[in-house]
């Protein structure tokens, strides 16, 4: 609130409070855009009232529903991991393990990582049903692999820049079974070679994924493996991230200010080539902290986002960072130490 110009107090996730909040405040709407909140359905409203540059209502019904948006991307011959309503369907012709997941939730809530048939499933599928507001879930084969983060501007239904991360899951076995991230690092570690590019390929998926969605003008945000052959669209999101990663993270490594730009395409601005030009000033690793042990990414404690010359350095600093922050204090700290 502190941050803002004009503050509008209403529920982001509701299109009525947020109308009637706007008409109330009185003032032009030039655009709109959504950080870390899973909210496209308010920006398609927003901009079909205000005629501003924002998703529509079938874009950011595909971008909500990971069900529907499976089946879109499916049809589109995106790289999708296998997926279904019923765990027996997919556990008939897929051995484990697989996910199971709210259709239409976030922050990895009622997300389970299912090991084999002898995990009490269907108790996690209620849990998951119970974490979506339309009260479905859906099972997803599970892939191993490296799993990286991605955003990627898009203007004219063309992507112009993705920024990738790799997702750090060292903690998976020990959270099991729910599936948490602690944090990132940047840029990707993942060796590309000519003949096996994962960059080409992960930019020819998320294409793929823009044009299925038919977003014209705005972010994407990805969820990726890379097997060591192939890229696996785990989902997508017409949105900024909510963990730092486009507004900290990517502009400290490659000197792009990833939400300025995004900015710049909600006002309807046009982002000439040559305009975006990344390029390695140094690495990030960001980590957090685990008062508790975590049921969904809410239940993290707080983190930091550490710079290095290299990778290891990167790391090295976040991990000395994390040794600074003392857990039975520090839950009401909510800034990075950067």
């Amino acid at each position: 609130r502190h941050l803002a110009h004009h503050f509008v107090q209403a529920s982001c996730y509701h299109v009525d409070p947020v109308l009637s909040a706007l008409q109330d405040f009185g003032k032009r709407i030039n655009g709109v855009i959504c950080a870390g909140t899973d909210a496209p359905h308010v920006m398609a409203a927003i901009g079909d009232e205000y005629a501003v540059v924002s998703p529509t209502p079938d874009t950011a019904l595909l971008s909500t529903d990971k069900f529907a948006q499976a089946e879109a991307l499916f049809a589109a011959r995106v790289n999708v991991p296998s997926f279904d309503g019923e765990l027996y369907r997919v556990a008939a012709s897929h051995p484990p393990p697989w996910v199971i997941k709210p259709v239409d939730s976030r922050g990895a809530r009622g997300v389970f990582r299912v090991q084999g048939v002898e995990d009490p499933w269907d108790r996690w599928r209620e849990i998951a049903k119970a974490e979506s507001p339309t009260g479905r879930a859906m099972i997803q084969k599970w892939i191993d692999g490296q799993q990286i983060s991605s955003e990627s501007l898009v203007q004219n239904g063309e992507i112009l820049w993705t920024a990738f991360a790799d997702r750090n899951y060292d903690r998976l076995e020990e959270f099991a079974p729910y599936v948490i991230e602690d944090g990132c690092d940047m840029p990707s570690e993942i060796a590309s070679y000519h003949e096996n590019d994962w960059e080409q390929k992960a930019r020819a998926e998320l294409q793929k994924c823009v044009d299925a969605l038919t977003l014209e003008n705005g972010v994407l945000k990805g969820d990726l493996v890379w097997d060591g052959h192939d890229i696996w669209v785990i989902e997508v999101a017409t949105r900024l991230s909510g963990g730092r990663m486009c507004s900290d993270i990517t502009p400290v490594v490659f000197g792009v200010d990833f939400v300025g730009m995004a900015i710049r395409i909600a006002l309807g601005d046009y982002i000439w080539p040559g305009e975006i030009s990344p390029y390695l000033q140094r690495h990030c690793s960001q980590r957090f902290l685990f008062p508790v042990k975590p049921q969904a990414h809410p239940d993290r404690g707080p983190h930091v986002i550490a710079a290095g010359v290299t990778r290891q350095e990167a790391q090295n600093n976040a991990a000395k960072q994390l040794k600074l922050l003392d857990a039975s204090v520090a839950m009401g700290v909510r800034e990075p130490v950067l």
